[in-house]
């Protein structure tokens, strides 16, 4: 439920259009994994990602500031980024602690919450927390002007603990190498899939290794038997099959060798199988099928793509069986896109046509459509659309139009509490739905609410009506009675038994006077206190000064006639 001003609205809208408009959707720059452990000696890889707040952008810049005494880069790699124009290659520097990359993203741009910019592989130096911090930075705007709506920054964390060695092998009072460590330039995980063809491996041996055998192969375990000289630090393989494979390597002192170490590379070249873009209609909303498959590495996530419309990224560990509810369009024919990729991010595309329903209207009510003016209405509306912005109209008796904005609940239901309503009179009540600038819904059926004001309020009214037409009219005929008495007693001569009967009536009219007088000052007393508990229009005081000025003039209407007597 939402109560808000509508004043306050308007004014906090304008001042964020007219200040910050710019600014009105925030897009973010952040790490994943934001943070991690390591050991000393040991790599870690973390990804640059983006979220664009819905808004689509062309053109990412950041600059990734790292402790050197901590850290050190080993490998950047872009080949999974969103960004396919690069204005300066992602780069590193190991002295100034430093990585820069600015690249950019054909039209119409990329929207998405984790778009992946690069992935970067650290090597621990020693413990500590390592803090990752992003220094300047920009996420621009696909709109015309290259606006930069980055305003998070997020800070990333790597705590480093000790380094954690096999204990050697000991012959006598001597020891054979420790078990290698290595770690690759171009398959820098484990645990991730990669599209190259080339794997590179680099190694630092102990001062004391003679000899070194290496090896490349589908075992797990198998022991290398390819030898080198103990100053090799750096093997490359080019022409990798599709696969999972081992890269093995152990050393040899004057003792004898090392444990072998088994570094794992996922490969896969080969883009997901093709596939059909099936959309259906479920209750009048688009549903799209996303049902690729690829067979080694598995699939990551899909780009789909409506019209000429920025695409959205999908991550498949995000989708709830296999479908995707379709964003809501204007009622007609569209185009879909779908591109699906795998986890070395080899890709396909599908494409397909779909017609879109037409879009329902929202169904507003409220409890009581006659209230009390300065009450507030609580309007209930139902939907079938989930998580859409809901605008809610309230025009006033006199024109003025009121305006809120809620967003729909899961279910498609919305509430907002309007504010008083000051305005007596029929005040119409409707709502529409938003989905885009260009995508909208129709206006629900309007509902009517007549605001009344107070019984006390409309007693009040009611009497002073009353004494703006009475009250005058009793006047004249007064002063008009007045006039013909004397002027039928002056024309007939009757001057000095006039004086006796005007002496008397005189007085009497007076005293008849003086009663009405205070009989309306008896009246403005009880309007005063209705004044006293709310503010008069302008032609309820208009009225109110014309009784007041009626007083006057009965008093000078007496004296004037008082001296013409005499």
């Amino acid at each position: 439920m939402l109560h808000l001003s509508s004043k306050k609205i308007s004014l906090f809208v304008a001042a964020i259009v007219f200040f910050f408009g710019v600014q009105a959707h925030a897009a973010s720059l952040s790490l994943s994994p934001a943070t991690g452990q390591v050991s000393v000696g040991n790599i870690l890889s973390t990804k640059i990602v983006v979220n664009t707040d819905g808004k689509p952008v062309n053109n990412v810049e950041a600059t990734l500031q790292f402790p050197t005494d901590l850290l050190e880069v080993v490998a950047i790699n872009k080949n999974a980024s969103i960004l396919t124009m690069w204005v300066e290659d992602p780069k590193f520097s190991n002295s100034s602690g430093s990585i820069t990359l600015n690249g950019g993203v054909p039209n119409p741009g990329f929207v998405g919450s984790s778009g992946e910019i690069v992935s970067v592989v650290f090597r621990a130096k020693k413990t500590g927390t390592a803090s990752l911090v992003f220094g300047d930075s920009a996420v621009r705007q696909n709109d015309g002007l290259g606006t930069d709506i980055l305003t998070m920054k997020q800070v990333g964390s790597i705590a480093i603990g000790g380094a954690i060695q096999e204990a050697p092998v000991s012959v006598g009072s001597r020891n054979v190498p420790l078990k290698p460590v290595v770690f690759s330039s171009t398959h820098p995980q484990q645990t991730a899939w990669y599209s190259g063809t080339t794997a590179s491996f680099n190694w630092t041996a102990p001062s004391d290794v003679s000899s070194i055998q290496t090896l490349l192969g589908k075992n797990p375990t198998t022991i290398p038997t390819v030898t080198y000289d103990g100053s090799v630090s750096q093997k490359t393989i080019n022409n990798l099959t599709d696969g999972v494979m081992y890269f093995h390597i152990r050393y040899m002192n004057s003792i004898g060798w090392s444990p072998t170490t088994h570094y794992k590379i996922q490969v896969d070249t080969t883009p997901p199988e093709k596939f059909t873009s099936n959309i259906r209609i479920q209750d009048g909303r688009n549903v799209l099928a996303l049902n690729a498959f690829d067979a080694l590495s598995g699939i990551d996530s899909y780009l789909v793509k409506i019209d000429d419309a920025a695409g959205i990224r999908l991550k498949k560990d995000e989708i709830t069986g296999a479908e995707y509810m379709l964003p809501v369009q204007l009622a007609g024919d569209h185009d879909v896109t779908v591109t699906a990729y795998d986890k070395a991010g080899n890709s396909t595309q599908s494409h397909g046509l779909f017609v879109s329903p037409v879009i329902t209207a929202p169904v507003i009510s409220v409890a009581s459509t006659d209230v009390e003016r300065n009450s507030v209405v609580t309007v209930q509306g139902t939907s079938i659309y989930p998580d859409t912005r809901a605008d809610i109209f309230v025009q006033l008796a006199d024109g003025q139009v009121q305006a809120y904005t809620t967003k729909t609940g899961t279910d498609g239901a919305f509430s907002v509490v309007t504010d008083e309503l000051k305005v007596a009179g029929l005040t119409q009540l409707t709502a529409k739905l938003v989905f885009s600038d260009a995508v909208q819904s129709p206006r629900a059926d309007g509902v009517t609410v007549r605001v009344h004001d107070t019984v006390v309020v409309r007693a009040g009214k009611s009497l002073m009506y009353m004494l703006s037409f009475i009250i005058p009219a009793l006047i004249l005929l007064l002063g008009l009675i007045f006039t013909m008495y004397l002027g039928w007693h002056k024309y007939f001569g009757l001057r000095r038994k006039l004086q006796v009967d005007l002496n008397k009536t005189t007085a009497d009219i007076h005293k008849a006077l003086m009663v009405f007088r205070g009989e309306l000052s008896n009246q403005l007393l009880k309007l005063e206190k209705i004044r006293e508990d709310r503010e008069l229009n302008r032609k309820e005081e208009k009225i109110f000064k014309d009784l007041e000025g009626n007083i006057d003039d009965i008093d000078a209407f007496v004296e004037k006639k008082l001296k013409n007597i005499k």
